[in-house]
């Protein structure tokens, strides 16, 4: 069996043998998507490489105690959400809003630049970006990470609550509450178009 494409128990078994290789797969395969939910929680991206780091030294450290009850990557990523909110804890400062060129809207942005789309609708569509990330830098980091692992990482909200330790209600609750901030906050935005 071709070992990229090799179930995530089946890694977890061979990093409890003993075999690192089968963990540095592991890492690879989450990797982006870990950064991804960290970047937003810490908002800083040399932050984001460190915290990734830890959580990956923790997971490894703890892969002994993964027992399968919940998806590898389930499990890892409580523990990035865990580590990143400590680290914001750890650093006692408010999330501030993320409006640099490291702010993974603007890629969105800059796939939307055609030939169709007039500079209004660019402008708009920066605007509007802009306001998301910065409505969900001012999010508490478990809201943050509730609403980035549902809205950019597709997992559903039981997926999120086993990584979140928490009932599947106080998801929901997190994910209604991060959308209400972000509708509050594009509203001045529709009602000016």
């Amino acid at each position: 069996m071709n070992s990229l494409r090799e179930p995530d128990h089946l890694l977890v078994s061979r990093v409890q043998d003993g075999d690192r290789c089968a963990f540095d797969q592991l890492a690879a395969r989450y990797r982006s998507r870990l950064l991804r939910l960290i970047l937003r929680i810490v908002h800083d991206s040399a932050d984001a490489e460190d915290v990734l780091q830890d959580t990956l030294v923790r997971a490894y450290r703890a892969i002994h105690s993964f027992r399968g009850d919940s998806a590898f990557y389930t499990w890892l990523f409580r523990i990035a959400v865990n580590t990143a909110t400590a680290f914001v804890t750890g650093r006692r400062h408010r999330i501030e809003a993320c409006t640099d060129s490291a702010d993974p809207s603007s890629a969105a942005i800059a796939e939307l630049e055609t030939d169709s789309i007039t500079p209004e609708d660019i402008l708009l569509g920066k605007q509007m970006a802009e306001i998301v990330g910065r409505a969900v830098a001012s999010l508490a980091p478990e809201h943050c990470a509730a609403i980035t692992m549902h809205e950019v990482d597709g997992l559903s909200y039981q997926e999120i609550a086993d990584a979140m330790l928490c009932p599947i209600g106080t998801v929901r609750s997190r994910i209604a509450n991060a959308r209400l901030v972000i509708a509050s906050r594009l509203e001045p935005l529709s009602r000016l178009h």
